[in-house]
């Protein structure tokens, strides 16, 4: 039986999963405060479309459409609706606003995240020494 341990995927040669590891950190440093939306959009923004490989960023950007457009004025309306006299005050609109957008913003994460593990961008097995062949 060979003898097989993890390594870090390819990316990793150019320094892309070590940029992601300090922007997952951000984000979790950051949750829950009003740099956490930064943090999100920072992350997405180091994901690249992979060369003959899937367009991350552009499924991602497709998610985030969906997200902020359609999910952000259902989540709205919803609350204007159920709730008619906090909808009249602009300060409550505001706080509604910002509840949604962390809200939305939790979930963009959770699927860049699982969008990178789907597509093989975390941890995969392989033989030591082969990994030691293509590095001489």
């Amino acid at each position: 039986m060979t003898e097989s341990n993890h390594h870090v995927a390819w990316a990793d040669r150019i320094g892309i999963n070590k940029q992601w590891a300090r922007d997952i950190e951000a984000c979790s440093d950051s949750y829950g405060t009003r740099t956490y939306h930064h943090m999100v959009r920072r992350f997405k923004n180091n994901i690249p479309n992979i060369n003959e490989g899937p367009d991350l960023h552009d499924m991602i950007d497709e998610y985030e459409q969906e997200l902020f457009n359609n999910e952000y004025e259902q989540l709205l309306t919803q609350w204007m609706t159920n709730n008619p006299q906090e909808a009249e005050n602009e300060s409550y609109i505001l706080q509604k606003e910002d509840e949604i957008r962390m809200h939305l913003n939790e979930k963009l994460y959770r699927f860049i995240i699982q969008l990178l593990e789907d597509h093989g961008f975390g941890f995969y097995k392989s033989k030591i020494d082969e990994m030691t062949d293509k590095m001489i």
